[in-house]
Formats: structure tokens, C-alpha cells, sequence
């Protein structure tokens, strides 16, 4: 998937304005809420353009690790997609609120964790994120090493 730089200039021109042009993703196998592990989701809100990038990332890692590796890694562990907000200590949307990004397993990623700490640095992980990126998705962790949960679709300048 081609997609746009991190500014709101290019996620606007690419995806419109946030919050607006969502669909709904029918997952290939169920995810939890990481902040209530009794809740199971089988669909999430997203972006219409990154739908289908989001469908092939869970059926490939699906498809990789089965679901006996996929509940000992915690990657059905959801921390979230659309989510309409300012980043964390800014100014500037979310990318979550164009529902362009993914928040996986948040306890043992968090936000300012680099690569020595993040579960998702580790090299089992290797596999997911080689997934992610074959369908133009960029991870935070391994690009800038700092919320290893998270991956999106918008580059860095």
C-alpha cells in the first residue's frame, strides 16, 4: 500500500479528513482488549483504504505463528485502531484518528520502551513485522525505538 508521509498536510490530502471514511474489518481470528482480557472483538473500525492491508496482516500472521503462538505472544492482545485524538503531549492528530494505525499487546510495549525492553523487539517478533511491512505498514519501534505496539500506515519524513 502506498502511503502518505506523517504531517496532516499528506494524511488529509491522502485520507481525508479524521475520523471520516471508516469501514468495518472482520477479523480471521478473534483479539482481545488488552485493558479487559473477557472482551473478544471480531471486527475493528478502520480506515477504508487500510482495510484491506489490516485483513492480510492478521491472516498472514495467522497463517505464521497459528493461534497457540499467537496467544503465548500476545499479538491478539488489541490496544487499538480508530481512535480520534491529539498525540500523546501534542498538538498534531493521532494517526489512529484516521484509523490508519494498530496498537498491539500495550502492557509489554509501552509507549517510551525501547528495543531493550519492548516484548515485540524480541526476535520471535521478526516474522509479524516483516508481515506488517510487506504491506507498507511502518513500525515505530523498529524505525524510531520507542512504542513497539504500534505500526501505521504513514512514513516518516
Amino acid at each position: 500500500m502506498n502511503t502518505p508521509l506523517q504531517d496532516e498536510k499528506s494524511m488529509r490530502a491522502f485520507y481525508g479528513p479524521v475520523g471520516e471514511n471508516m469501514t468495518s474489518v472482520s477479523l480471521p481470528f478473534p483479539m482481545v482488549l488488552a485493558w479487559d482480557a473477557g472482551t473478544a472483538i471480531h471486527r475493528v473500525t478502520c480506515h477504508q483504504k487500510c482495510a484491506d492491508a489490516f485483513l492480510q496482516i492478521w491472516t498472514d500472521v495467522l497463517d505464521q505463528y497459528g493461534m497457540k503462538d499467537i496467544k503465548r505472544l500476545r499479538l491478539d492482545q488489541f490496544g487499538g485502531c480508530l481512535n480520534v485524538r491529539k498525540m500523546r503531549g501534542g498538538s498534531a492528530w493521532s494517526i489512529h484518528s484516521w484509523g490508519a494505525a494498530w496498537d498491539v499487546d500495550p502492557d509489554r510495549n509501552q509507549l517510551k520502551w525501547g528495543r531493550e525492553k519492548a516484548a515485540m523487539a524480541r526476535p520471535e517478533y521478526e516474522p509479524f513485522w516483516q508481515i506488517v511491512e510487506d504491506q507498507g505498514g511502518v513500525s515505530l519501534g523498529r524505525e524510531k525505538n520507542y512504542d513497539w505496539m504500534h505500526f501505521q500506515f504513514a512514513r516518516f519524513k
